[in-house]
Formats: structure tokens, sequence, C-alpha cells
């Protein structure tokens, strides 16, 4: 019998919401390597590319989002860049940035946001699930995220950063020698939606899971 190393997806995230407020993301697109989980597994913190894409309706008279910048960056990986394009009827905002993976073990976890202020980050569970399948869980830093609403908040009250996005991207790219099988609940792939979608992945192959919000979510 052939031996897969089994990498499952519970990205335990509510992902009907419907926000109304300025600074919620419209997209996320994370890529993520196999040997990402194996470099976890060893101890190590992971910083993998997220690309959070934000949309303001009318203008930006008051320069809001060129001061969020300058408060956001305080909370985001030092190499993030952030990219502000004006359209007729809209302003759009990106945030090319990492974010960690951490094996999920206090020891790791507590040092790390001691020095490091990270909204998002990715939780690895080696082994969770019944059947011997890691978890990899999307976690929000509240405590994180609402001292940087506070100080948006005096810039614009409507600029009060949430997640999940509507849509939520995560490209999983295998570069390991074994075979991988990834997986995700309640996800939509190449356009078709799926309850539960398991894929097994030879070196150089790779698989987009996609998280929507609102009437489209499944």
């Amino acid at each position: 019998m052939k031996n897969t190393n089994k990498i499952k997806f519970y990205l335990l995230i509510f992902i009907s919401f419907i926000f109304l407020n300025a600074c919620n993301p419209n997209t996320s697109e994370t890529t993520i390597y196999t040997s990402d989980f194996e470099d976890v597994i060893k101890g190590k913190v992971v910083n993998v590319p997220m690309k959070i894409s934000f949309q303001m309706i009318g203008e930006d008279t008051d320069n809001s989002l060129e001061k969020s910048k300058n408060i956001a960056i305080n909370f985001v990986h030092p190499d993030t860049k952030f990219y502000i394009t004006k359209g007729q009827y809209t302003q759009d905002f990106v945030v090319d940035t990492f974010i960690p993976i951490i094996k999920a073990d206090n020891k790791t976890i507590k040092p790390y946001f001691k020095k490091n202020k990270r909204i998002i980050s990715l939780y690895y569970h080696p082994k969770f699930t019944q059947r011997r399948s890691d978890k990899i869980e999307f976690v929000f830093q509240k405590s994180f995220a609402n001292s940087l609403n506070k100080k948006l908040f005096n810039i614009n009250p409507l600029l009060q950063f949430k997640f999940p996005p509507t849509k939520m991207k995560f490209r999983v790219i295998s570069d390991s020698k074994k075979e991988k099988k990834v997986g995700a609940y309640s996800v939509w792939v190449s356009k078709k939606p799926f309850l539960s979608k398991l894929a097994n992945l030879k070196r150089g192959e790779e698989i987009e899971f996609v998280f929507k919000g609102g009437a489209d979510s499944i």
C-alpha cells in the first residue's frame, strides 16, 4: 500500500458574512508550498505570501487610504507592500504581505506574538483528526485587530478591518518528493462547488481552494 502524507485544510471561519464597512477586503489570495508544512513541523515559523484587496466606492477626498497604510504598516510583515490605485468610481487598496504558519503550540505561539503584531495567521495542528490527518486553522488575532481598528476609527469610522473577505483563495503547490493529499470543506475548485474536496498532489502539481461569502457561498 502506498503511503501518502496527509494535509487536510479545515479553515475554521464563517464565510457567509456581508460586510458594509469600507475596509473589509474583497479578496485574499494565499500561496502555500507543501514544504512549508515540513518546516513548521520542525518548529520553524514560515511566512507565506498573501495578497489582500480592498475597494472603496467614491473619492478618497481626505486621503484616508494613505493614512490607513501608515497605521497598518505596524501590524504586518516588514516586507509588506501597499498599492493604492484610483478608478473612475472606486479606490483600490492592495496589500502584498506575508502571514505566518505556526505550529499550534503555546511554546511557539506566545513568544512569536510578543515580538510580532500579526492580525492574520495560520495554525498548524499535526495529526489532528481521527484519521491522523493534519489541520490548518485560519486565525484572526482579535486583540491586534481591535488595536488597529481603534487607530483607523480616528481617521474614518468606516475603516474597520474585519475578516473573512468576500472571496478567500488558497493555492497549494507540491514541492515535496512524496505525494501529498490535501483537502478542504465548503470550497470551490475550478469554479465548481464542493462540500468536501480531496486531491493527491505529486511534485509540481497544485490546487486552488476558494471560500466564498455572501449569497453564492455553500
